[in-house]
């Protein structure tokens, strides 16, 4: 299959597997053209995330991108046209009313409906000293076309965190950390049975309490999507199940434009096993669901459902755990429940790793200067009253005294 990529933009820089060109691809055209390379990266990459998957990228580009959107996808290719590393970048505009008059340079998917939550540069592992540097000139080549750099939910541990941020520094202005997530996670045994000896004797006696009147008094079932229950089917219940506790003003999974993407993405993934629908059927009828993705030997859990009218069995708590078995079952190492703080993730995880929203600004965008200005005078603004309380305070202290 013979595939047309764009042209180089700049000129060609060595690397050990030879002369490699940066290049730029803005079009629909060489979006597409990349498929046929894009998982094979993405399969040798260090940073696992179903997030960076060539269905996740193109559906959410179909789907859920804002009309003013455009690709800026970075590229190192060699003569015959292969890709060697990806970056995977769009300007756009964030709906967030602070920032909705900045051009934004970001991860595709990097915010709005169905937004990713692990991503990266695509660059193979082990590469990233040689590759990475190189195709962050994309940054400053893309300088004058942004006001600001938004790279969120990058993983701290990666290769290419501190490669990302040099190229920053040395381009743009304010570059740093601005918010960093926990993400709980699981090192999964081999056997359910080494998981549940990691909890109290308490915690295994209530659960089991639970499941048994589960199944003795409500003819439970667990089970996957596509065994008993449709996928199409366990996909709308999981969505009635969800909008029961998070409404769509609340919960972004279940806006039009996101719940399109899940829909189609789910009627791809579900069949292929790269997504996981586990169930639990209570009197003849869905009251939990869990949707998650297998990336290589990771799932991670990313959103959830179950009906308040069995809360006495915390139907949340059971189809948890199911789904903490159903990774187990499959060999998996890492279960990931993704960034948030929850206590109800510590007290199921005793791992934790970080996701870092980085971001950087155009020393030459009037409208980035304005917006750090105006974000700094918010910040001080509270300060400056709770410096102003505390002298008050102080001196009805001494009055008193």
């Amino acid at each position: 299959m013979t595939v047309t990529l764009p042209k180089p933009s700049v000129s060609p820089v060595q690397s050990r597997h030879g002369a490699l060109t940066l290049d730029l691809v803005r079009d629909e055209a060489g979006f597409h053209a990349l498929a046929p390379f894009w998982d094979a990266l993405v399969d040798q990459t260090v940073t696992r995330s179903p997030f960076l998957r060539w269905d996740w990228v193109s559906l959410w580009w179909a789907e859920c991108r804002e009309r003013d959107a455009r690709l800026v996808i970075g590229l190192l290719r060699d003569e015959e046209g292969v890709p060697h590393a990806i970056a995977p970048l769009m300007l756009s505009r964030e709906k967030d009313r602070a920032r909705r008059h900045l051009t934004a340079l970001s991860f595709i998917s990097g915010f709005g409906d169905a937004h990713g939550e692990r991503l990266d540069l695509i660059v193979p592992a082990g590469q990233e000293d040689d590759l990475t540097p190189r195709l962050c000139r994309i940054f400053k080549l893309l300088r004058h076309e942004c006001d600001v750099v938004r790279l969120n939910h990058l993983p701290e541990e990666s290769p290419n965190t501190p490669h990302i941020l040099a190229a920053l520094e040395e381009s743009f202005m304010h570059t740093g950390v601005l918010n960093r997530y926990a993400c709980h996670f699981i090192r999964l045994p081999a056997a359910s049975e080494e998981y549940e000896a990691r909890h109290t004797g308490a915690r295994r006696s209530k659960l089991r309490r639970r499941r048994k009147a589960f199944a003795a008094q409500h003819a439970g079932v667990a089970s996957l999507a596509g065994e008993r229950v449709s996928f199409e089917s366990a996909m709308n219940a999981l969505g009635a199940l969800h909008a029961r506790h998070w409404p769509e003003d609340v919960s972004t999974f279940i806006t039009p434009a996101s719940w399109r993407f899940h829909q189609r993405l789910a009627a791809q993934w579900l069949p292929q096993g790269r997504a996981l629908l586990p169930l639990l059927e209570a009197d003849g009828q869905i009251i939990a669901a869990m949707y998650g993705f297998v990336e290589r030997d990771e799932f991670f859990q990313f959103q959830m459902g179950w009906d308040p009218a069995f809360a006495r069995l915390s139907p949340g708590k059971l189809v948890m755990r199911w789904c903490i078995d159903c990774s187990i079952q499959r060999g998996l190492r890492v279960h990931d429940m993704l960034p948030s703080d929850y206590e109800y993730k510590r007290q199921w995880c005793e791992g934790l790793r970080w996701l870092l929203d980085l971001e950087a600004s155009n020393p030459s965008s009037w409208r980035a200067a304005a917006f750090h200005a105006l974000r700094a005078v918010r910040r001080l603004f509270p300060r400056c009253l709770k410096q102003r309380a505390d002298s008050v305070n102080e001196l009805q202290e001494d009055h008193e005294s």
